[in-house]
């Protein structure tokens, strides 16, 4: 099961009874969570549901989301060493528009990611 982490890094104070002290004195542990990646998300009209940015993406998953006739996307960037995410959806109100979410920074540019040089990314507002 997959949880939500906020948005900001947050430590957590957990207490519990000191068995080495032998007192009952109560010591703290810190426990530290990962700063969230950042989210970028943008719609673009199209008839194709993934659009060519520049970067490779392999397809990890699929699944059927609620109040939509058209299922979820999941995508990784195939870039060693780079953990972005994609998720690529059609909009249940109007299933010409596809809604495409990054997650993550590249750490590479898209011409370390493909063999053409030229790159052109096209939307419509």
């Amino acid at each position: 099961m997959h949880c939500r982490l906020p948005p900001l890094e947050l430590q957590q104070f957990r207490w519990r009874n000191s068995s080495s002290s032998g007192c009952g004195e109560k010591g703290k542990v810190k426990v530290r969570r990962k700063l969230r990646e950042p989210r970028f998300c943008f719609q673009t009209r199209s008839e194709v549901d993934v659009l060519d940015d520049g970067y490779k993406w392999r397809k990890y998953g699929q699944k059927v989301v609620k109040n939509s006739l058209h299922p979820r996307s999941y995508y990784r960037c195939t870039h060693s060493n780079c953990r972005v995410k994609k998720r690529v959806e059609r909009l249940s109100e109007d299933c010409r528009m596809v809604i495409t979410t990054y997650e993550g920074r590249h750490n590479h540019t898209p011409s370390e990611d493909s063999n053409s040089s030229e790159h052109e990314c096209f939307s419509s507002f």
